[in-house]
C-alpha cells in the first residue's frame, strides 16, 4: 500500500523554467504538492529574485508553515524582501511559540514594526511570550491550549469543544483547570468521549498532573518529556495557574539544538547561534580563537614538561619514542569518560551529588582498562627492543595514565555543573590537553624510579 505522503525533491531547474515561462499556475501547482519544508529547501537553493516570486505564489497557511522551517539567513531574506503587513498576517496564522521563533531571527525593529501591524490580541500573545528568558519553558509553550473546567459535565465540555476546534490545540489529552485557571487535572479525550453525558468532570480527571514552571530550562523540559513519553507538557506559573502547553515538535527542536551545542563544543569552540553557513566568518573566527588560544597555552605545559625532563631525554631517548603513544591513550581514555559522563549529566541519570559515586565506579573502570593497555604496552615496547625496565616503565605509566584519566573524567563534568558551566566545555580538547601534561609528569617520574636516571 502506498503511503499517504511521499517526500518530493523540488528541482531548481524545473521551478526556474517555469517562471521563466511565466507559467505560475503550473508552479502553483507543483508547490501545493509539496511539503513546506522541502519549500523552505529550495528556496535556499533559489536566487533572491526567484525566491521572492515563488514565496509570493504560496497561500498564507503553506507561506507561514514555510517562514517556520526556514533557516535564520532565509529568514532574514525574506522578512527584508516581503512587505511588513504581509509577514504580520502569516505570523497571525501561526501558533505563538513558532511566530516568537521567526522574531527572534530578525532585527528588533523589525520584530517590533511587525508586532504593531498584527492583530492585538496576537501580538499580546507573542509579546507575552517574549518576556520570557531565551531558553525557558515559557518560550516554547503555546498558548493556544483547550481547558475545561472540573465542575462541567461531559455533555458541556463536548460542546466547549466543537466551539473551539479552530485554533486552540486539543490534543490526546486535556488539562482541567478551577476557576482561578489553577491547573488541577488532566483528562484522556478517550475518557471524555466513551463516559455518560451528565457525568462531572471532576469524576474523570486524574489528580495527579505532571507540569513545568514557565521559568524551567529548555534542557529540563526536554529531560522530562522523555522520561516519561510525553506528547506535550502543561507550563504553570508560580501559583499554579495554566500558562500553555508545549508540544513535542518543540522539544524535537530542542533536543537538536542541544546536541549540536555539545558537539560544537567537543571540539573546543563556542556554539553558533544560527546554521553554519549563515553565520558570518568573523564572527565564527571569534567563537573559535578564544578556546584555541586558551588550548594552545595549556599544551604549552606538555612542552614544559619536557624541557624539565630534558636531560632524562638525551640520557635515555627511548623514552621518547613512547610518548605519543602515552598521551594519546590517556587523553583518548579521558575523553571517552567525559562523554560518557557528560551524556549521563544531560539525560538527568547522575548530577554533583553523585560525584564519589561516579569517581568509584570511573576508578574501577580505568583500573581494568589500564591492565589491558599496560599488559599490551608491555609487549609493544619489548616487540620494539626495548629493555626489560624501559617495557615496564611504559606499562605501568599507561596504567596509571588510563587510571588517572578516567578517574578526573569523571569528576570534571561533575563540577563544570555544580558550578553552572557546560561540561560539554571541559570535554574534548581540553581533557585530552590536561592528560597530555600530566601524563608526561607520571610517565618521566615513574622512568626516574624504575630506571634510575
Amino acid at each position: 500500500m502506498a503511503p499517504l505522503f511521499s517526500p518530493m525533491m523540488l528541482d531548481r531547474q524545473q521551478v526556474a523554467d517555469l517562471l521563466a515561462a511565466g507559467n505560475l499556475a503550473g508552479l502553483r501547482a507543483l508547490l501545493e504538492k509539496a511539503h513546506p519544508t522541502e519549500i523552505a529547501a529550495l528556496l535556499e537553493a533559489l536566487d533572491e529574485d526567484q525566491r521572492v516570486q515563488v514565496f509570493n505564489l504560496l497561500p498564507d497557511p503553506a507561506a507561514a508553515d514555510v517562514l517556520d522551517e526556514s533557516t535564520a539567513r532565509l529568514t532574514r531574506e525574506l522578512v527584508d524582501a516581503v512587505p511588513s503587513e504581509t509577514i504580520a498576517g502569516l505570523l497571525g496564522v501561526l501558533p505563538p511559540d513558532d511566530a516568537v521563533g521567526i522574531l527572534e531571527d530578525v532585527e528588533e525593529e523589525q520584530a517590533e514594526e511587525i508586532l504593531a501591524l498584527m492583530e492585538p490580541e496576537e501580538a499580546g500573545s507573542i509579546k507575552t511570550l517574549l518576556t520570557y528568558p531565551e531558553d525557558s519553558a515559557g518560550r516554547l509553550m503555546t498558548t493556544r491550549v483547550v481547558t475545561l473546567r472540573q465542575d462541567w459535565t461531559v455533555d458541556q465540555a463536548l460542546a466547549f469543544l466543537r466551539s473551539r476546534l479552530n485554533g486552540e490545540h486539543v490534543l490526546a489529552y486535556l488539562y482541567v483547570v478551577d476557576e482561578g485557571q489553577r491547573l488541577v487535572g488532566v483528562l484522556p479525550i478517550r475518557s471524555l468521549i466513551t463516559a455518560p453525558l451528565d457525568r462531572k468532570i471532576s469524576t474523570l480527571m486524574d489528580r495527579q498532573v505532571i507540569a513545568v514552571n514557565a521559568m524551567f530550562d529548555q534542557e529540563h523540559v526536554a529531560r522530562l518529556v522523555r522520561q516519561y513519553d510525553f506528547f506535550a507538557v502543561p507550563v504553570i506559573d508560580d501559583k499554579g495557574r495554566l500558562l500553555g502547553i508545549i508540544t513535542h515538535d518543540d522539544i524535537i527542536d530542542v533536543l537538536h539544538e542541544e546536541f549540536t551545542e555539545d558537539v560544537q563544543r567537543f571540539g573546543g569552540s563556542q556554539p553558533l547561534d544560527e546554521d553554519y553557513l549563515s553565520t558570518p566568518v568573523w564572527t565564527i573566527f571569534r567563537k573559535r580563537a578564544g578556546w584555541l588560544l586558551v588550548l594552545f597555552v595549556t599544551e604549552m605545559l606538555t612542552g614544559t614538561v619536557m624541557r624539565l625532563f630534558q636531560q632524562e631525554l638525551q640520557a635515555v631517548v627511548a623514552l621518547s619514542f613512547f610518548v605519543p603513544l602515552l598521551i594519546g591513550t590517556g587523553g583518548n581514555s579521558g575523553s571517552q569518560t567525559t562523554s560518557t559522563v557528560i551524556r549521563a549529566i544531560a539525560m538527568g541519570e547522575v548530577s554533583f551529588k553523585d560525584t564519589w559515586r561516579l569517581l568509584w565506579h570511573e576508578t574501577r573502570t580505568g583500573f581494568l582498562l589500564g591492565v589491558l593497555m599496560g599488559t599490551v604496552g608491555l609487549v609493544r615496547a619489548l616487540t620494539w627492543g626495548s629493555s626489560l625496565t624501559l617495557a615496564v616503565t611504559v606499562a605501568l605509566s599507561l596504567f596509571t595514565i588510563v587510571l588517572w584519566a578516567n578517574s578526573i573524567g569523571s569528576v570534571l563534568p561533575a563540577l563544570a555543573s555544580r558550578f553552572k558551566i557546560d561540561p560539554a566545555v571541559i570535554s574534548g580538547p581540553v581533557m585530552s590537553t590536561l592528560v597530555d601534561a600530566t601524563g608526561l609528569l607520571i610517565y618521566f617520574a615513574l622512568a626516574g624510579l624504575i630506571i634510575g636516571l
